[in-house]
């Protein structure tokens, strides 16, 4: 398992494949993507998981369209990355890191810290909630 910066097409592929498969794969990008930040976790030389940093100022940060793989789902992948993101935006700074979490992932994101803020609302049919961390 390797965490490492990864290009805006890899994330693509991913994104489509895990978030959105049932819209094209133009539907996996986001306002921002361009100047945003790209990380990944490589295993057996493929990325299996992967996610976007949007700095929204020099202290915060947004995490975005965070997906791992289906077939590698609860193997520890997603944590690693996550866990590799927040400590590498630790170190240039950030200090406040937010994200819209999809309901099904509560659990996951609270285990790091994240708390959920204010109401949920809905994305393309699905529900999320805003959370963040200090």
């Amino acid at each position: 398992m390797e965490f490492t910066p990864v290009t805006l097409e890899q994330c693509l592929d991913i994104r489509h494949l895990v978030l959105w498969p049932q819209l094209p794969r133009e539907a996996s990008l986001v306002e921002g993507d361009d100047d945003a930040r790209h990380f990944g976790v490589l295993h057996d030389g493929a990325i299996v998981s992967c996610l976007s940093v949007f700095m929204l100022d020099a202290s915060t940060c947004q995490i975005r369209k965070f997906a791992t793989l289906q077939a590698c789902q609860g193997q520890g992948f997603g944590g690693y990355l996550f866990r590799s993101v927040l400590e590498k935006m630790a170190a240039a700074g950030v200090s406040h890191v937010c994200l819209d979490a999809r309901t099904s992932a509560l659990g996951f994101y609270q285990k790091f810290g994240f708390i959920p803020q204010g109401e949920t609302f809905y994305k393309k049919g699905v529900e999320y909630v805003r959370m963040a961390r200090s």
